[in-house]
């Protein structure tokens, strides 16, 4: 059954007079009209030919509420159609992110959607993650930024990011804690090029930073610098072992450190967890500490074998 162009030309009449009017409620309400219309006869781009300027139309009006429900929508009528996912896709969904404000209660369900529809698209999942921590980052949501700055794979704003974290809320004497923390964590999720990017970006523009490696004032960046180029040169377990006795001082200054570092040493260095080198030094370290610890990791699972297709050399990144 074909819709009745009469019938359309009316309703988009009666759309344009409600924009111009100001009347947002009705205006929402044409627009999910126009939506279950073009979804019920499968005209998915057509529904999101008026779903994304409206969504816009409502929100830079402040109509949070209607605008996030139009948002959602769009996601919606991507997820049910066949459409391709595209870069203009992933511009709308960053747009409309941008025009909700942080107090907007339905911004993070509207981002859920968003993440969920991205996540068989690995290159689309991580820009929109990279936009999401620049845009917490302008919000001064510092603790989102890291949590989604952690799901990139670009290692220069990471680094850049941390810089600014570790000057608004860290010590000088914790300049080396806000870098290895997330060395680490990026080791275990085997992004081994990005932990690269982000360590030198990081050790390079810190203004308050000596020039290195090697660290005179900070052993534990050259403890994390060390790391990185056995993994690169494919070297063995007792190489890892002999690094952490070096540096156990530095290693126990943060109890996070032990867990990463088991787990590295399963990925990179063919250690079995009951055979682990490490435990011994691990649990003498933990002794010293007199303190127990959670195992924070939990974004590790990555399949497939690490890459260790970069250089970790100093003179090759600049």
């Amino acid at each position: 059954m074909t819709e009745d162009p009469a019938k359309t030309n009316k309703l988009e009449q009666r759309l344009h007079l409600a924009q111009s009017e100001k009347r947002f409620y009705e205006a929402h309400q044409i627009y999910k009209t126009i939506y279950f219309r073009c979804t019920g006869r499968r005209k998915y781009a057509e529904a999101l030919e008026h779903l994304i300027p409206g969504s816009k139309f409502l929100l830079a009006n402040q109509q949070w509420e209607s605008g996030v429900d139009l948002a959602c929508l769009v996601v919606d009528t991507i997820s049910k159609s066949s459409l391709k996912m595209t870069e203009k896709n992933l511009a709308d969904f960053c747009e409309l992110v941008s025009l909700m404000p942080p107090t907007c209660g339905d911004r993070e369900k509207y981002i859920s959607k968003v993440l969920k529809l991205l996540s068989g698209s690995k290159l689309l999942l991580n820009d929109f993650n990279e936009f999401l921590g620049r845009q917490f980052w302008q919000e001064g949501a510092l603790i989102q930024t890291r949590n989604r700055m952690i799901r990139t794979d670009n290692g220069f704003v990471v680094g850049c990011f941390l810089i600014e974290l570790q000057q608004r809320y860290g010590l000088t004497s914790e300049i080396d804690l806000f870098i290895t923390q997330t060395v680490l964590q990026f080791l275990c999720m085997k992004k081994i090029c990005v932990a690269a990017a982000t360590f030198y970006t990081y050790t390079r523009r810190h203004p308050k930073l000596e020039p290195g490696p090697p660290f005179t004032h900070f052993p534990l960046l050259n403890f994390v610098w060390l790391l990185m180029l056995a993994i690169e040169q494919k070297l063995g377990s007792s190489v890892l072992s002999c690094l952490c006795n070096k540096y156990s001082p530095q290693i126990s200054r943060d109890p996070s450190y032990f867990m990463y570092l088991e787990k590295i040493g399963q990925v990179y260095f063919d250690v079995q967890p009951q055979q682990n080198p490490l435990t011994s030094i691990l649990s003498n370290l933990t002794k010293m500490l007199g303190d127990t610890f959670d195992d924070d990791a939990n974004n590790d699972r990555t399949d497939g074998p690490p890459s260790t297709s970069c250089s970790m050399h100093v003179d090759e990144i600049d």
